[in-house]
Formats: C-alpha cells, sequence, structure tokens
C-alpha cells in the first residue's frame, strides 16, 4: 500500500497537466461501485489541486468575462403583504457556467463523467458567483448543508439554490381591492463586474431568465399576470466597468371577491339598514337606536378593514366608499334626531303665546264691527298685561299706523312681532326654534289669507241676502229705493280712517257676523306643533328618497368603474416576456 500512496503523489501533478488520469486497478476494491467511488475521490483530490476558488474561470473568445446563465423557477409565490408593502416568494436560482480547470477525459477515470462539490460558505470548494437579489431584505437558503454544485466532464457547472426571498414591493393601492401591483428586482454579482463576470438570461438565443417550476403553486390572493424581464448593463459613476444585472418584474392582480363579500358587502348594508328609519314613527325611541348601532356598525367594519388596507398615505377607494358610507350612517341618525326633535315641539300656551294674543282681538271687538276703536284698543292692550318693554313696542306699532283701521289681519301682523313661545318648554332646542322660525311665519300668513277669505265670503252672503231682501221690499213699496250700506270687508288701505267709531262706513266691519264664529281656536292657536311636524315629514320624505338614492349611486359607480378593471382581462396564465432594456 505504501508503494501505491507513493505513485499516486507522483503521477497526480503530471496528470493534472494533461488531464486527470484514473487508476487502471484498485486491488482494495472488490466490485464496480467501489472502484468507481475510490476514482471520485481520487478525481477531485486531482481537480481541487494547485485550484484557486477566488479566481473566475477564464473566458475565450468574444465573451468579456466568464459567461454565467442565470434562470429564476418560481415555486411558490407565498405573499404580497400590501400592509408592509412587501412581497415574499420561494424559487430555485439556477446557474450555469463553464470553468475549464475542473474538465477531465471520462475515459481515463472509468467512465466518470459527474462530480459533486460544496459550493456554500466556508466548506466552498470550488468558485461560485456571488449573485444576489439586490433589493432583498432576507434571503433564506433553503438546503441545512448548502448546496453542492454538478461539475461535469466537459467543465461545465449546474447549480440549483432554493431561496426564500423578501423584498420591498413599493404599491399603488388607491384602488384597492381591485388593484394590480409591480414589483421590480434585479439579479447580479455582488462584487465582481462584467469583465470578470458576465451574467446573462438562460437559453442564448432564446433567452429564458424566467420560468414557472413544475411544482408551481399560485397564491390564493393573487394573479401572477406577468413577468416581464431585460439584461440590462449599468455604468455607476464610481467605475468605468459594466455592470450586468437580469432585472425582473411581477405585475400581480388581486382576488377583489373576499374583500367584496367580506367587507364592502356588509358595509353597504348596514348603511341601507340604517335607511329604514325613516320608515319607523319620529316618536319611537327604536328609531335613534337603529341609527346608533348602525353607526357603530359602521365603525367596527372600518377597525377591521382598516387592519388590510395598505399603509399609505393615498386614500384608496374601498377607505373612500367606508368614509361615504359612514357619513350617509351618520347624516341618517343626524335626520332622525331632528325628526323626532320636531315631534316633540309643544304650542305656546303662556300669556304672550301667539293664541293669547289673536284671541284678545276677538274678545275686545264687543261691538262686533270686524276692527277695533280706539277705546277697545286700549282695553286690549290693558287686558294683555303685557310688560313694560313689550307694552311700549307694541304702543310704537299702533302709532306706525297712522290712522289705519285696526282690523284682524293688521293685529296678526302686529302679534307676529311681539308674540312670545314657551322656549325650551315648547321646543326642548333653541335649534329646533330656530330652524321653525320661517315655517312658522310662513303658516301665520297662510292662516291670516283664510280668515279673510273666510269673513270676506261671509260678508258676500251676507250682502246676498240684504240685497234680495231689499228688492223684496222694494217692490212691495213704490218709491224710491234707500240704499242699504254695505258689510262688505275690504283689506285695510294706508290713509284711511282709523275704526275708532261703532258706525260703520260703507266697506267697514262684518255687518253684525260674529267674528267669534268666522274664528276658531285652532286658527287662533300657536302654529309651532302642526308646523314641527310637518317639517318633520317633509324632512323625512326628503331623506328617505334622497339618501338611498345618492347613495345606490355611489354603490353603483363603485363597482361599474373599478370592479369593471378586473373583467377586462381574464387571467389564463403568466405570460413570461423577455424584452429589450429599452422596453422594460
Amino acid at each position: 500500500m505504501a508503494g501505491w500512496a507513493a505513485l499516486i503523489l507522483v503521477a497526480l501533478p503530471l496528470a493534472h497537466a494533461a488531464g486527470p488520469v484514473g487508476l487502471a486497478l484498485d486491488t482494495t476494491c472488490t466490485n464496480a461501485e467501489c472502484y468507481k467511488q475510490r476514482n471520485m475521490t481520487l478525481l477531485k483530490q486531482a481537480l481541487l489541486a494547485n485550484y484557486d476558488m477566488t479566481i473566475q474561470p477564464p473566458h475565450f473568445g468574444s465573451e468579456r468575462g466568464a459567461l454565467v446563465s442565470v434562470q429564476l423557477a418560481l415555486q411558490q409565490f407565498q405573499e404580497l403583504d400590501t400592509t408592509n408593502q412587501e412581497i415574499r416568494f420561494f424559487s430555485w436560482w439556477r446557474h450555469s457556467w463553464t470553468d475549464p480547470r475542473l474538465a477531465w477525459n471520462p475515459d481515463h477515470w472509468g467512465g466518470i463523467t459527474e462530480l459533486t462539490f460544496f459550493g456554500h460558505d466556508e466548506h466552498k470548494q470550488i468558485w461560485i458567483p456571488d449573485t444576489i437579489v439586490y433589493e432583498a431584505v432576507e434571503s433564506v437558503f433553503q438546503v441545512p448543508g448548502g448546496v453542492q454544485p454538478n461539475v461535469y466532464s466537459s467543465g461545465g457547472v449546474w447549480q440549483s439554490v432554493p431561496v426564500e426571498t423578501r423584498l420591498p414591493c413599493p404599491m399603488k393601492p388607491r384602488t384597492f381591492p381591485f388593484d394590480e401591483q409591480t414589483c421590480e428586482f434585479e439579479f447580479g454579482c455582488w462584487s465582481t463586474h462584467g469583465f470578470q463576470v458576465d451574467i446573462k438570461p438562460r437559453g442564448g438565443d432564446e433567452p429564458a431568465p424566467f420560468t414557472l417550476a413544475a411544482s408551481y403553486r399560485p397564491n390564493p390572493e393573487f394573479d401572477l399576470v406577468e413577468v416581464r424581464t431585460a439584461a440590462i448593463d449599468f455604468i455607476y459613476g464610481c467605475c468605468p466597468e459594466p455592470y450586468p444585472i437580469v432585472k425582473y418584474k411581477f405585475r400581480m392582480r388581486r382576488h377583489s371577491e373576499t374583500y367584496n363579500y367580506g367587507l364592502v358587502v356588509p358595509m353597504i348594508l348596514t348603511t341601507l339598514a340604517g335607511f329604514l328609519a325613516f320608515v319607523a314613527n319620529p316618536q319611537s325611541g327604536e328609531r335613534i337606536s337603529l341609527g346608533i348601532t348602525c353607526l357603530l356598525t359602521s365603525a367596527a367594519l372600518y377597525i377591521v378593514a382598516f387592519e388590510v388596507l395598505p399603509k399609505t398615505g393615498n386614500m384608496t377607494i374601498i377607505s373612500l366608499l367606508y368614509v361615504l358610507s359612514f357619513a350617509f350612517s351618520w347624516t341618517t341618525l343626524a335626520v332622525s334626531v331632528l325628526s323626532v326633535s320636531l315631534y316633540g315641539v309643544k304650542s305656546s300656551t303662556g300669556v304672550m303665546s301667539e293664541y293669547e294674543l289673536v284671541s284678545a282681538f276677538v274678545k275686545a271687538d264687543t261691538d262686533e264691527s270686524g276692527d277695533l276703536d280706539k277705546k277697545e284698543v286700549e282695553n286690549a292692550v290693558k287686558k294683555l298685561g303685557l310688560p313694560p318693554a313689550k307694552l311700549q313696542k307694541l304702543r310704537k306699532k299702533l302709532d306706525s299706523l297712522h290712522g289705519q283701521r285696526l282690523t284682524l289681519p293688521v293685529w296678526y301682523d302686529l302679534v307676529g312681532d311681539i308674540y312670545e313661545t314657551d322656549g325650551l318648554a315648547a321646543y326642548h332646542s333653541y335649534i329646533v326654534g330656530i330652524i321653525l322660525i320661517p315655517f312658522v311665519k310662513l303658516e301665520r300668513r297662510k292662516r291670516k289669507a283664510f280668515v279673510l277669505r273666510r269673513v270676506q265670503a261671509a260678508n258676500d252672503q251676507k250682502d246676498l241676502s240684504e240685497s234680495t231682501m231689499s228688492e223684496a221690499n222694494s217692490s212691495n213699496s213704490p218709491g224710491l229705493r234707500r240704499r242699504q250700506p254695505s258689510t262688505k270687508a275690504v283689506a285695510p288701505e294706508p290713509g284711511t280712517k282709523a275704526g275708532g267709531s261703532d258706525e260703520e262706513a260703507p266697506g267697514e266691519g262684518l255687518g253684525g257676523a260674529r267674528l267669534e264664529d268666522l274664528v276658531t281656536d285652532h286658527e287662533l292657536s300657536d302654529s309651532s306643533e302642526i308646523v314641527a311636524r310637518r317639517v318633520a315629514g317633509y324632512l323625512d320624505l326628503a331623506a328617505m328618497v334622497a339618501l338611498p338614492l345618492c347613495y345606490m349611486i355611489v354603490v353603483i359607480v363603485y363597482f361599474d368603474r373599478f370592479g369593471a378593471m378586473t373583467e377586462e382581462e381574464e387571467f389564463k396564465g403568466t405570460k413570461i416576456n423577455h424584452v429589450a432594456p429599452a422596453n422594460f
């Protein structure tokens, strides 16, 4: 055995110089497999003798550096984290190159055509290109003992490295969850330039820097619509040498159904349920409870959605839909509160209420002439018991008439300036009282006009009766007919004589008609309660029509405008395109 060892030590340098040569006979091996293993050991020792793994392989001909062909075989697209804007995938990075220093003649080594070497970390035996993903936050190699490249007798080297890669992916989630995201990254050598190591896509004339592995498993949330690659040379400002890389671009489309059925549809149904409050009776306490429940439900849904929404400074369409839905729910609750408050308004019945002031006119018209003379006015004013400030204001109003008759319509206008409500006892809120002011004034004008029309109708009927009687008397009494005074009530004219006399001039008063028979308590009462309920009814009607209609327009635009994005192109498989750098 000692003789054989000496012979091997002498023969190895010579064999390496002219190509490794195996042993013709090994007396320690008794079978072919043992003979092969011993030859492989000796061959590796012969190849690694004087081998410097820190120096890249030599290049020949038109090659500018040692040519390394690369290919990404995607095995699993694990996650696209929209919240943290990261992508994570598991792949096999395939490398192939030629190292003439590792070539041998199989005929000299018992037909051995392939060897394996350690090619990872401190146990590395041969030269391995230091390729990495430049943008990678984390790259986890999945082979615990390290990758063992395959070396062939021609000097060709093949290495497939299983790596789990996590890298940042800036996203534009404005159209979330109907969005498409694009992630780009670069793959190349870290420390060597193109004159040392030239990175090229695998495939030669038909480059194939990317492929889907046979065991590829798609992502359940995203479709990998397209993968675009390009081989690019970078020239940095620090160095004149080119740095070749292979650039990858993943285009992914999100499955929106999960988010639509899990987040969007519940929000829409919750908002629509809130509109049912307009059908409920305002006097029902459940109306406000329904509005608050829908509002809180919307807030809870948004908290859940916030966990999956991208952390970005831009507004997404789903966030916009949530904000609009929340606004519609809040508006529904506000309308319900206002409507219930309006239904709670009571008519004022105090000493300064509209009823007391208007009815004072009817009580003061003792002669039933339809207007008040000075004496009747004074008696009416004294009986009102107005505070000094109000009394002074009323006298100024009376003095401003300048002889105009004080009829019921004129008194209506005076009451509108001096009457007082019962305040919070009637309205429960000053805001409600302010809202009702224009509607109450409008109602007062309508009531005034109604009373005037009825008084006019009574006078017309009175005139007709008296005319009929007069004609009957004239037919029985020949001679000149005496003209009867008219009792028709007319609107007061500026500059007419004040009604201070009980003697009716033509066209004045009611002609004996009882004013209190023509004016009911309902017409004299404070109109705040009926007006408030009427306003509440109109408000509910307007909200019941406008709010659901506007919200449905928002929902239709949401699904029609943004949902169509995912329907334009049906996913039929990943498109793989290798393009020129200018078209990347």
